[in-house]
């Protein structure tokens, strides 16, 4: 990602759910002539002031009129002054306040550009980006004052985004911690009759974002300026997303202290967060399971200077293989916000790429397509982009808050064409990601299988249910739950015939909320008998006897409590007083196909009859 220097503060993070407001539309362009009565959103302060940093960015101190920018809605006008002279008016098109988080984007009036600020816990953090003047960062420090900072387009050396293929054998495959799709029957159920449904999965509107970060990023920010910092990031990434017609939201599920300290670089703490068991970085695994994070993002503190600002894995839309490579890693307070470096990393992860002339180049092996837009006329370059093609032109580019297409605009200019469209590329990602790690337990089916009668064993089968859960059972007869039937199968008694039989399961797994679902009923049916065809012994001639024999019928015909009946048939017809087990044949046999129905019965059984073979007697 391209690198800049701009003076910021930021540091630690209780869980935040941002669903930050949006630019509408997939445009970016100038706003509506303002209306009398705009906020002068910035003043000068008598903070301290700054030299130029190591990329040639100008700094002042300021103040906020806090007051004027929470009191600012859909339509309300900020007058920010910068440089010189200069000044530009963010019109608001949007105010939100979710979980504790408040947010403000919105447009410039009689320019293209983006404006967008968030308050956590009074803690303000603004950006402004126009395609006229340039982009400028509003941060605050540690002593509570605030800075007003100009961002310059810098790219850094070094590499930015890397295939899951690129990091190599050391840093494998780690399936076991991919969310399954679907959830097999359980053990001893009817395949056939529990095949698993189409699974229900988190809507692609939603992505979970996790962010960690090493001690030395708090001991360099503070923790409430860190707060607004990543609410930043998660605002500005909506932003683009929406103002180039990607429908989906980041959302902030969790942030968590490390306790290793960073590593070397960028890239080494991107391969230990992929890797769950290298020593380094181990919990970051279990704190993905636990707030089930789809994408973790790491911020660095210090940043050096004139190296990369990040680094990202690529999406590719491996079902199987992204979830395990869904990190990146990159410096906060140089580079996540004032830079887009949050929004250009996360965009790799939904395989977005890099502009073909970037200094560091577009995997020749993702999507063709998935590549960054550089507009030299205008002197702008999308969130995937790089300024390299600027800096060999001698031009100096904005950052265009958007990601390329041919249907997104930005000051009513194309950013893209059908070879140029990192949109498309994302959008295709976004159902995958959303669930890389579901946010909720999705229940599927349960059905009783098996035999549910006397003698007979049902059988509780889940199907569906996803992510993998653990499951626990309760039967009932005729809605009302019966002691100790808590397993997954369930003998009926004699007594219970007829009656309504049900399970209700539950469905769990760590660090999700339980989720219950009961089966239809079904009624409790009679034992069956166990039988076999009845096979003829004797010769079949005038004269002779034929007699049945039964073998392996349960329980045993004959024995006490089990009616035997016998129907000797002629050609399909009843004979007249052939009811024995033995039947003499007749004249009247003669040329024609005798057979025997055995038919017995029980109590609490239902009646069985079986028939013999038809055999010929002969003439």
């Amino acid at each position: 990602m391209p690198t800049r220097k701009v003076l910021s503060s930021i540091a630690g993070l209780a869980t935040i759910a941002l669903a930050a407001s949006m630019v509408p539309g997939n445009t970016a362009t100038a706003a509506p002539v303002a209306k009398p009565g705009k906020v002068d959103l910035l003043s000068t302060s008598d903070g301290p002031t700054r030299a130029p940093g190591l990329t040639g960015d100008r700094s002042r101190s300021v103040a906020i009129d806090e007051s004027g920018l929470d009191a600012a809605r859909a339509g309300d006008r900020l007058a920010i002054d910068l440089f010189g002279g200069e000044s530009v008016t963010a019109v608001v098109d949007a105010q939100r306040t979710v979980d504790g988080v408040t947010s403000w984007t919105g447009s410039l009036a009689g320019e293209g550009g983006t404006f967008a600020a968030v308050d956590v816990d009074g803690y303000r953090h603004i950006t402004i980006s126009s395609a006229e003047r340039g982009t400028y960062e509003v941060t605050s420090t540690k002593a509570g004052d605030y800075v007003l900072t100009e961002v310059p387009a810098f790219a850094g050396e070094g590499k930015d985004a890397i295939l899951p293929d690129e990091a190599g054998a050391d840093h494998a495959d780690h399936a076991d911690h991919a969310a399954p799709r679907r959830q097999a029957p359980a053990a001893g159920g009817d395949a056939a009759s529990a095949e698993a449904p189409d699974t229900a999965e988190d809507a692609a509107s939603t992505i979970d974002v996790a962010i960690v970060y090493p001690a030395s990023l708090v001991a360099e920010l503070g923790d409430g300026p860190m707060r607004a910092q990543f609410a930043l990031g998660i605002t500005q990434t909506n932003q683009a997303f929406a103002a180039s017609g990607i429908p989906t939201q980041v959302r902030l599920v969790g942030t968590r202290q490390l306790a290793q300290p960073q590593l070397a670089s960028t890239q080494s703490s991107l391969y230990a967060l992929q890797n769950p068991s290298d020593g380094q970085y181990d919990e970051v695994a279990g704190f993905r399971e636990e707030v089930h994070a789809d994408l973790v993002s790491m911020w660095h503190s210090n940043y050096p200077g004139s190296i990369s600002c990040g680094i990202g894995y690529i999406g590719s839309g491996d079902a199987k293989n992204d979830p395990n490579y869904a990190f990146t890693a990159l410096y906060g307070p140089s580079c996540a916000t004032g830079n887009m470096t949050f929004a250009h990393e996360l965009g790799h992860n939904l395989s977005a790429d890099h502009d073909a002339g970037a200094s560091s180049p577009p995997s020749s092996r993702g999507k063709a397509y998935a590549r960054g837009y550089v507009d030299l006329a205008a002197r702008t370059y999308t969130v995937m982009a790089y300024p390299s093609a600027c800096d060999a032109a001698g031009v100096s580019c904005t950052r265009a808050a958007v990601y390329s297409g041919p249907g997104v605009l930005w000051n009513g200019i194309p950013q893209g064409n059908p070879a140029i469209d990192n949109t498309r590329a994302i959008n295709e990602q976004i159902g995958l990601a959303a669930n890389y790690r579901q946010s909720q337990i999705y229940p599927g089916t349960v059905a009783i299988t098996g035999s549910a009668r006397y003698k007979g064993t049902a059988v509780a089968t889940p199907a569906g249910w996803t992510p993998a859960v653990s499951f626990s059972y309760q039967w009932y007869v005729d809605g009302v739950a019966v002691p100790g039937a808590v397993g997954a199968t369930y003998t009926p008694g004699a007594s219970l015939i007829g009656h309504a039989l049900s399970v209700g399961v539950v469905g769990s797994a760590p660090f999700y909320s339980s989720v219950g679902l009961g089966s239809a009923p079904v009624a409790i049916g009679k034992a069956t008998f166990k039988t076999k065809r009845p096979k003829l012994k004797g010769v079949p001639r005038a004269g002779r006897v034929l007699t049945v024999k039964l073998k392996g019928w349960k329980p045993k015909p004959g024995k006490k409590g089990v009616k035997v009946r016998y129907q000797w048939m002629r050609n399909g017809k009843k004979i007249k007083g052939a009811k024995k087990a033995s039947y003499r044949l007749g004249r009247k046999d003669r040329g024609k196909k005798v057979s025997v129905v055995v038919k017995v019965k029980k109590k609490n059984y239902d009646t069985a009859k079986k028939s013999s073979k038809k055999v010929k007697v002969r003439r």
